[in-house]
């Protein structure tokens, strides 16, 4: 279960650098040119409309940090005392993100997202399957 614990942790701490990272790499033209790209495919953009939308996809940097922290909280408390209740909250939370989002990102041909959303979302629940051995002991 150690194996598992701390996959989960890395993805937790991944999601807070990234996040904390967001705002700051959007600010460079490279990877601001991928991030709307991957955002929005096969789209031509005007040159104002791509300044909102690298404002908007920089702005949710926060949210995915704090979303980490948030994790990273959640799977210590649960291996520190493991309950159902816990556990049901951390894959209600990857369930409704996955779902959530990848319908959206499919409903506008962001494959990369999609992708992206599917590794994530397998990355975090099969550990978490496997945690819920923890509950009973």
């Amino acid at each position: 279960m150690f194996i598992e614990y701390r996959l989960i942790q890395c993805l937790a701490i991944g999601h807070i650098v990234l996040g904390i990272s967001f705002p700051f790499l959007g600010q460079v033209n490279v990877v601001n040119e991928l991030l709307i790209a991957g955002m929005f495919p096969n789209q031509a953009l005007s040159a104002d409309t791509a300044a909102q939308a690298s404002y908007l996809i920089t702005l949710f940097g926060p949210t995915v940090a704090s979303w980490g922290i948030l994790l990273l909280l959640l799977i210590n408390t649960f291996i520190k005392a493991p309950s159902l209740y816990l556990w049901r909250g951390m894959i209600a939370a990857v369930l409704v993100w996955y779902i959530g989002d990848t319908s959206y990102s499919g409903s506008h041909g962001a494959t990369g997202a999609i992708i992206l959303n599917s590794v994530v979302a397998l990355l975090l629940l099969i550990p978490l399957w496997r945690l819920r051995q923890l509950i009973n002991k």
